[in-house]
């Protein structure tokens, strides 16, 4: 009970106040120092969920919100467009189903492995479309992993907030902060700046929000805990990006 009680007192206590700027400077040094590389390694089939179309016979069109979301199928467990296609007309059916009555309001809409949903600007920003058409001579539904989504990832084991694009955010222990290969060239150049003397952190790492208050001037993230380990795998990052880090394993001149 007493581990309870600790655990829900820690659940609702206020989160650690946003980092000073020596303090995400040193994040932000650790991270290219001692991070791993992690991305997507494997392709996947996905399909788009769109906008329900309804027209009357005006051909008044009205569409009916959807969420902007990916079905994601394993292609190990889908192999074949064929039959990934009659999945989702399958899910479509069961749909309308619940809708009219005809199945259980809570009954689940597909039941089978191999299959996920994705935030649309999530999962485009991992995979890219494979080029060409499938073999009904339609875009290709099936998706590549992008190397330019490759991501540099540092475990926490306490809570800390960090200032973000968007504001702040913060990693509750064991969470990760990470950083996109693409973006640590100009990560480092700025740290850098700040190691010779160029710059301060404040105006290496910081700019001024809409708001007028300070934010982060690069996209460096939070993840919860265990969703690193749930939705990505180790990736072998460049020779350009592991020269960076071993720059910043040497000691401060």
């Amino acid at each position: 009970m007493a581990g309870t009680a600790a655990k829900s007192f820690q659940d609702k206590a206020a989160p650690p106040p946003v980092m000073a700027a020596g303090e995400y400077l040193a994040a932000l040094e650790k991270l290219l120092a001692e991070g791993k590389g992690f991305g997507k390694t494997e392709p996947v089939a996905a399909y788009l969920l769109r906008d329900l179309m309804l027209m009357d016979e005006a051909s008044n069109a009205q569409a009916v919100k959807i969420q902007q979301l990916y079905i994601v199928m394993d292609i190990t467990q889908w192999p074949n467009e064929y039959g990934r296609s009659l999945v989702m007309q399958d899910i479509a059916v069961q749909y309308a189903k619940r809708v009219v009555g005809e199945n259980d309001i809570n009954a689940a809409d597909f039941k089978g492995p191999g299959l996920w949903t994705a935030k649309k600007s999530s999962f485009e920003g991992d995979y890219i479309r494979r080029a060409g058409s499938n073999e009904y001579g339609r875009p290709n539904n099936v998706w590549e992993p992008d190397p330019q989504a490759f991501r540099l990832a540092l475990a926490f084991n306490k809570a800390a907030t960090i200032p973000t694009q968007w504001g702040t955010w913060t990693i509750e222990a064991g969470g990760t902060l990470a950083v996109r290969e693409k973006d640590i060239p100009a990560l480092a150049e700025a740290l850098q700046a700040v190691r010779d003397g160029r710059a301060t952190a404040e105006s290496a790492l910081y700019t001024v929000g809409k708001d007028g208050t300070p934010v982060a001037k690069f996209d460096v993230y939070g993840m919860a805990p265990e969703f690193l380990e749930d939705n990505y795998k180790p990736v072998n990052l460049s020779e350009a990006t592991h020269k960076t880090m071993r720059a910043f394993k040497a000691p401060k001149r």
